[in-house]
């Protein structure tokens, strides 16, 4: 029952760190949860009646007090799906040696050496593969996620679940194809749960220790600009900020070792408040992106989701 709550938990989380402040239910799904609080089955909980209005659930804000997944509080040990304690990230991130060569030779090293790490392998989930950007290694456009999802540790391959179709959708309206941009993430596994069901956010030591190998991709590619794709991977990218907000940070630009870095939001966010307001929101992000880039951009694609 623990693990159920503190999925719920590192859901609100996450949320919280994509700008959004209250999440509503339905009284009776309240009711379960207090339910699974107090210990009660839920079979003893008799449904509301459909018409009940929704009740709002507090902020996301007020509901961030459980232990990190991938930590322990008051005693408790975060499990894998193995049943096993979470091994501990080490505080050193991987040292990155690059060989001489041409872009190909380089990014086929850095692929092997991610591909090998003792310390992502050590974290997969069963079944799981290590998770290393794909696309052009020419390409002027390098959209960076988060961590990998259910069906990218099943492939490993970045954004190739909803969000990824999503994504895919995208980049065709910028008049791409996937093959001509980069597509990355700031993990290279799934961050562990107690169950296959759900996700929860990397920490900030899982990310840490996966960035110079995003960091490698990137200085191989040499894009014209990254597009942080949802808060996550912005505070993996920039480092985190209590104070930050992407609600005010989403369509500016940053730097990330001298390369331009545009912060929209993820593609996961437009699958849940899929409104025109919000597609379009994004859309802008992507125009300033191909404009940073030199792509052309006709009138029709300007006027899209207006």
């Amino acid at each position: 029952m623990r693990s159920r709550i503190e999925a719920i938990v590192e859901e609100l989380k996450r949320l919280k760190g994509e700008g959004v402040e209250r999440v509503y239910l339905e009284e009776s799904t309240l009711e379960n949860l207090r339910a699974m609080v107090t210990g009660r089955s839920e079979a003893s909980v008799r449904p509301t009646a459909p018409s009940a209005p929704a009740t709002p659930l507090a902020p996301a804000k007020a509901a961030v007090s459980a232990r990190p997944a991938s930590g322990s509080r008051a005693g408790t040990v975060a499990l894998n799906q193995k049943g096993r304690p979470i091994a501990p990230i080490p505080t050193d991130p991987p040292k990155v040696m690059l060989p001489e060569g041409d872009k190909s030779m380089r990014w086929e090293a850095l692929r092997e050496q991610v591909l090998n790490d003792p310390v992502c392998i050590e974290h997969l989930n069963p079944g799981a593969r290590v998770v290393f950007g794909v696309g052009s290694i020419d390409a002027d456009i390098f959209f960076c996620g988060e961590a990998p999802g259910g069906d990218e540790e099943k492939q490993g391959e970045p954004f190739v679940g909803r969000a990824g179709e999503l994504l895919d959708k995208i980049i065709g309206a910028m008049g791409l194809e996937r093959e001509e941009v980069y597509i990355g993430n700031i993990m290279n596994w799934r961050p562990e749960m107690p169950t296959p069901v759900g996700n929860r956010p990397p920490s900030q030591k899982e990310m840490a220790y996966c960035l110079p190998y995003l960091r490698a991709q990137i200085e191989v590619v040499q894009p014209k600009v990254i597009v942080a794709l949802g808060m996550t991977a912005v505070n993996g990218l920039l480092g985190p900020d209590p104070q930050r907000r992407m609600g005010a940070i989403r369509g500016k630009f940053f730097a990330f070792n001298q390369t331009p870095l545009l912060v929209t939001y993820h593609p996961s966010y437009l699958l849940r408040y899929a409104s025109v307001k919000t597609k379009r929101l994004v859309w802008e992000d992507m125009l300033k992106a191909m404009e940073r880039v030199g792509l052309p951009i006709t009138e029709k694609q300007r006027g899209y989701f207006q």
